[in-house]
């Protein structure tokens, strides 16, 4: 089997670059969080900025030449999860002014990007593609929705830690550099709005595709419920909040355990399953033409 991406110089380029971003910009999010460097909280949005963009890019060539289709397979699932988790980080520190958090979130960016760079490297790039605008809107806003939860489980474990802390009077690390527990709370609320936006958009785009393909769904399939189910947490979340007064500390456990459920339902579909539904690709002749079965 040819190497996709070894036969590729600029590509197999590219790819090392945006795996080096991500660990340069984690680690000035780090140096500005643990050690309050002024040159990196300089450069860390630049950097952050930069990686975005040079991602972006990254998948725009992978994705263009002739030849490579793009999968629901595990390294470019995981892939968009990076990326995708470093916008959803993106929108949440512009809207909330918070800078503190970063280092958690593009850790899990840069782990993800450089286990997908090692699978990408080993693969040959065939495989099954979706098409259609519906489709990907579907995959695309369902990668944010897992990005948003990503994020919104990370700030309620660190809400949570910051709680116990100031309840045990243990004023270390954590509660010198990071957010008080209101504006942990805030982050936490902004990402729990995203991933409802991004899930109703996954929802609605299901649906259109669905009617314009004429494709049938079994809206019995455990992970289209799993789906609907985060959609309704998250939605009664940002609803009831603000009716019944509830602040993290009463929700933080449910945000984590639907991260922790969603994460283990991903892994369990890129291992078994070809795509999420196990439809769209398996009827695609092109999925029988590259030998993939």
């Amino acid at each position: 089997m040819d190497n996709f991406v070894l036969d590729n110089i600029a590509l197999f380029i590219l790819i090392q670059l945006v795996s080096l971003l991500y660990i340069v910009t984690t680690f000035l999010y780090g140096a500005h969080f643990f050690r309050e460097s002024k040159l990196a909280q300089q450069y860390k949005q630049p950097a952050l900025a930069l990686t975005v963009l040079a991602h972006v890019v990254y998948l725009g060539l992978l994705t263009s030449l002739e030849g490579y289709k793009l999968s629901y397979s595990t390294f470019n699932l995981m892939s968009m999860v990076a990326l995708t988790l470093a916008i959803t980080y993106i929108f949440i520190e512009f809207t909330t002014k918070s800078d503190k958090t970063g280092f958690f979130v593009l850790s899990f960016s840069a782990g993800a990007q450089i286990i997908s760079s090692i699978f990408t490297a080993q693969s040959s790039g065939a495989g099954p593609a979706f098409s259609g605008l519906g489709i990907g809107v579907h995959l695309i806003a369902a990668i944010f929705g897992f990005s948003a939860i990503a994020i919104a489980g990370l700030y309620s474990f660190l809400y949570l830690l910051l709680f116990r802390q100031i309840q045990k009077n243990r004023f270390e690390l954590l509660f010198q550099r990071l957010p008080n527990l209101e504006v942990l709370e805030r982050l936490t609320m902004h990402a729990v709005a995203f991933g409802f936006i991004f899930l109703s958009i996954t929802l609605f785009a299901g649906i259109i595709e669905q009617k314009a393909s004429s494709e049938e769904i079994n809206l019995l399939e455990p992970r289209l419920i799993s789906l609907i189910f985060i959609w309704i947490i998250y939605g009664a979340s940002i609803f009831i909040r603000p009716i019944t007064g509830w602040d993290l500390k009463h929700m933080a456990y449910l945000f984590i355990a639907l991260f922790v459920f969603i994460t283990a339902l991903i892994l369990l579909m890129t291992l078994f399953s070809p795509s999420f539904h196990g439809l769209a690709i398996l009827n695609d002749p092109l999925y029988f033409d590259n030998g993939s079965i």
